[in-house]
């Protein structure tokens, strides 16, 4: 089986753990599938997300592994009044594209991730950008940016899940 194809299973099977566990509320879980300097950014969706820079532009998340943890913390507590109860999730990832760049793997998918609650049900659309690393035989993620392809997060108006 070619290398590359190999590769793209394996990436494909820790993208859909990571929706799977999102889906589940399991976010301890989901966060040990991260480095311990991970990032996790959603850019705005007035620029090309793709090349965004935290830099310059506001984000809507710009979290590194502490506030990461953080986020984990507080979404795990009673306290966390926009997702308690939790919100029903389900993320699909779909078109996964890989490539290797030395020790890095970059890989390119599609998602929609649905949330429910109070009635409600918002869908948000875009593509995931992750950097993966190889630890002791295992996929890691280094980082994810999450691209919203929408015009503004109306009528949504703000993202309280993991997207």
């Amino acid at each position: 089986m070619d290398e590359l194809l190999k590769l793209r299973l394996r990436v494909e099977d820790l993208l859909y753990l990571e929706a799977d566990l999102l889906d589940r509320w399991r976010l301890d879980d989901w966060l040990a599938l991260y480095t311990a300097d991970a990032h996790y950014y959603v850019p705005p969706s007035d620029v090309d997300g793709d090349t965004a820079d935290p830099e310059t532009s506001l984000f809507y998340i710009i979290d590194d592994r502490i506030r990461m943890e953080q986020r984990v913390v507080r979404l795990s507590k009673v306290g966390a009044h926009s997702e308690h109860p939790k919100s029903k999730v389900r993320h699909l990832v779909s078109n996964v594209r890989v490539e290797r760049d030395g020790d890095l793997i970059r890989a390119r998918s599609s998602f929609a991730v649905w949330r429910s609650k109070d009635i409600t049900s918002d869908v948000f659309v875009g593509h995931y950008l992750h950097e993966i690393v190889e630890r002791d035989g295992a996929l890691m993620i280094a980082k994810k940016t999450c691209v919203l392809d929408m015009e503004a997060l109306r009528p949504h108006a703000r993202i309280s899940i993991i997207l």
